[in-house]
């Protein structure tokens, strides 16, 4: 019986901190963490804050914050729900781009511990230089592996 829980409790171990390094490309699409967990419905403890205009082509910075959280997944997606532009990492202990549709279209946390979790974390991301219109920055926020907001963390930016 020990044995048994033993290595359930090192299958678990291991399913919660796989992405630790960043979320894996198959979270790209629809940014679901791939930890196997029930998603949280209720609202959210985090923001995205910083402005809410930006000229195409030009460079805004944004933050994630709220409660501790272990890791993240951030998109910008126009109106039809295409990730658009590009990020630029400005805390690189602690975020990476990651190439979904385009270089550097998403951003996603690196080097998660749970002995140090993140309260916040800020970013540079360029609007297209040929865009105008409203585009919404969706994110997903992981707590612990098994607390989780998919897309629930999102921000509206006008592209003038």
């Amino acid at each position: 019986m020990f044995r048994l829980l033993l290595i359930a409790a090192a299958c678990l171990t291991v399913g919660v901190n796989a992405y630790s390094d960043g979320a894996p490309k198959a979270a790209c699409r629809d940014l679901t963490p791939q930890h196997g967990a029930e998603l949280q419905t209720k609202k959210p403890p985090y923001t995205l804050t910083g402005p809410h205009h930006v000229a195409a082509g030009e460079k805004l910075t944004l933050k994630l914050s709220g409660d501790d959280f272990l890791g993240f997944i951030i998109q910008a997606r126009d109106g039809q729900n295409r990730a658009v532009g590009t990020f630029t990492v400005l805390d690189p202990a602690h975020s990476q781009t990651l190439d979904c549709s385009n270089p550097h279209d998403t951003l996603t946390h690196l080097k998660a511990t749970k002995g140090s979790p993140l309260s916040e974390i800020s970013f540079e991301w360029t609007a297209p230089a040929n865009y105008k219109g409203n585009v919404k920055f969706m994110s997903t926020v992981v707590q612990t592996g098994f607390v989780y907001w998919v897309g629930r963390v999102t921000k509206d930016i006008d592209v003038e």
